[in-house]
């Protein structure tokens, strides 16, 4: 009785032992549609400058809820709210998966904290069976468009690059086209 509380007092120390090398963490809650109130699904701790994570605590929901959706998600800070909840739908069975347990997708923003939380679209590829695995999106910066650049004009004033009129061939050539095709398919029935 005292070796499965000891092996779990020696991985709860590796755990944050290693946690505590990493330099943030954050909770993902899980929230039946008909509950009042989330409950806690997993503590990662993560480093997003190298895109290390570790799950240091992960607590499946029942399979056997009433509920078949859940949300997924977490509380972020904004500057109205202190306590905002962000999150999605999914469904329970995608999080109860004991044989295959679900990839969290932790999305980082431009200060490298966590403001979305979703589910891989694919099997997830787990060390531990049992534990999710965690895959951190960092924020990227889109395409920028080039705004003040400069007109090109030619010496005349006009477009530098004024594309030539086509010919009245170039335009309808394929009317030309038709009218051959049914000029030979014609019907020359036979005289009488």
């Amino acid at each position: 009785m005292h070796l499965p509380s000891l092996l779990g007092a020696i991985t709860l120390l590796i755990a944050s032992t290693w946690a505590d090398s990493l330099p943030s963490s954050t909770e993902i809650f899980y929230w039946p549609v008909g509950a009042t109130q989330p409950s806690v699904l997993a503590r990662v701790a993560y480093d997003p400058t190298s895109l290390k994570s570790n799950v240091l605590a992960y607590n499946p929901p029942k399979p056997n809820q009433a509920d078949d959706l859940v949300r997924l998600g977490l509380y972020t800070a904004t500057p109205t709210n202190p306590k905002q909840w962000t999150g999605s739908l999914v469904s329970l069975s995608s999080l109860a998966g004991a044989e295959h347990p679900p990839t969290l997708r932790l999305h980082l923003g431009p200060a490298s904290e966590v403001y979305h939380v979703s589910l891989a679209a694919f099997e997830p590829v787990s060390a531990k069976t049992g534990e999710p695995s965690v895959e951190l999106v960092a924020s990227e910066t889109g395409a920028q468009p080039h705004l003040n650049r400069p007109v090109v004009v030619g010496p005349d004033g006009g477009n530098a690059e004024e594309v030539p009129e086509k010919t009245l061939f170039q335009k309808y050539w394929w009317v030309l086209l038709i009218m051959v095709f049914l000029t030979m398919s014609g019907g020359g029935g036979e005289g009488q």
